[in-house]
């Protein structure tokens, strides 16, 4: 094993990337920090991502790993990918494990949070645009960022906000990791496949205060799966996520062409899919007690313009939201038919057909409707489901005509 407190550097980010560098095939361990540059701080503060190459695992052994307020960047990013980087290589075996109480927590004061199609204010109150009576749009179009309105900085969110991002690995695995007030999604794989992710722990809830005052931080999911991802486990996610807890969202749309690396995307791969698939497949979630303390849902499936989510396993998510708190709802299952073109609406062409062989059980919610499917669904079974919400819906579908060879049993819908 290589400790990094053995290896010397300027920075933080010096020492952890000289213990990668010369990790020569052995596991890397991050433990509590060690210096004598600022003896008094234990945690590791970073002014940049730590890239994870090829055949890299990186032990964290009860560390905390902290952003510093100079930091726009991720956590962790596999070093294939990045600013300006065309044609990512594929490469494979990169883990992040935990032992013991293992933190990855923001910046005091992060320079942007959100996703792309957010404005950067600060500062950056719920409905900074001070309508008397704002909409959706209004309160969630902004997010906290002190780069806003800094000349040669972007204005909005983009990929660097995401706390863990893979890109095109194969073989991965994250686990038993704490991860407090990240900047937009906390960990995102984009066209990995065969990864495990599990015993994760999220604290966010949407607002934050900084400085004695509460600010608007958006899109702060916990973990999502996006385009070409493949032959994944999502197992044991606890806590609070301010936007969905856990999302598998392949959205393809060719509104503007995007290149590898490229800034202003919350992607940090191309929308070129004929060099990877566009759809999700192949992934088992299990065992989520969480709450979207932001208000928005537990798993969220979001196929669009000709992608498909498909041979998808469900199985044991419990609300754990307070008995007052109910969200959008828990599982949501693709999106309204023919929403193309509405205002606020950018995800692109909503098929009918784009969701099948999804198998939904053994959910306990607390949200306004526990299942919502607002468009089709075909070849899945939907089974053991409660509200505990009374008011609220348990199998909430919106267009019934295009649930084709849909088995639905023990749907507990209160009298």
């Amino acid at each position: 094993m290589r400790t990094v407190n053995d290896f010397a550097g300027k920075t933080d980010n010096d020492r952890i990337d000289e213990a990668i560098r010369n990790r020569n095939g052995d596991i890397v361990v991050i433990p509590p920090r060690v210096s004598d540059i600022e003896p008094e701080r234990n945690w590791w503060l970073l002014d940049r991502a730590i890239l994870l190459p090829e055949n890299t695992t990186i032990l964290l052994q009860n560390c905390r790993i902290k952003l510093s307020d100079k930091c726009r960047d991720n956590f962790f990013r596999s070093a294939n990918c990045g600013l300006g980087i065309e044609n990512p290589e594929m490469i494979g075996n990169i883990h992040i494990r935990g032992i013991g109480d293992c933190v990855l927590e923001g910046a005091d004061h992060p320079r942007s949070t959100g996703d792309s199609s957010k404005f950067l204010a600060c500062p950056c109150p719920k409905n900074f645009s001070g309508s008397p009576n704002p909409t959706f749009n209004d309160l969630h179009r902004h997010s906290y960022g002190t780069d806003a309105g800094k000349e040669g900085e972007s204005g909005n969110g983009d990929w660097r906000n995401i706390g863990i991002l893979m890109a095109n690995v194969h073989h991965l695995s994250i686990e038993n990791i704490r991860i407090v007030e990240q900047h937009a999604w906390a960990i995102s794989l984009e066209n990995c496949s065969f990864a495990n992710i599990n015993h994760i722990e999220f604290t966010a809830c949407m607002t934050r205060v900084i400085d004695g005052e509460e600010h608007n931080v958006e899109n702060q999911d916990g973990v999502n799966l996006r385009n070409g991802c493949h032959d994944v486990i999502i197992s044991d996610i606890t806590g609070t996520t301010g936007d969905d807890v856990v999302a598998l969202t392949c959205i393809s749309s060719q509104f503007r062409v995007r290149k590898d690396g490229e800034m202003h995307s919350t992607q940090v791969l191309g929308n070129d899919y004929t060099k990877r698939e566009k759809g999700i497949y192949n992934v088992i979630v299990r065992n989520i007690l969480a709450s979207p303390a932001g208000g928005c849902c537990m798993l969220r499936l979001l196929p669009t313009d000709g992608a498909e989510i498909r041979n998808v396993v469900i199985d044991g998510l419990v609300d754990t939201s307070p008995a007052d708190f109910h969200s959008w709802c828990s599982v949501l299952v693709g999106e309204q038919i023919g929403l193309v073109g509405e205002p606020g609406y950018p995800y692109g062409t909503v098929s009918e057909e784009c969701l099948f062989d999804i198998s939904i059980s053994n959910i306990i919610s607390n949200a306004r409707s526990a299942v919502f499917i607002p468009g089709g669904l075909l070849n899945s079974s939907i089974s053991n489901v409660s509200n505990r919400y009374a008011k609220g819906k348990t199998l909430d579908c919106r267009a019934p005509q295009l649930m084709k060879g849909v088995l639905t049993t023990n749907i507990h819908e209160r009298n």
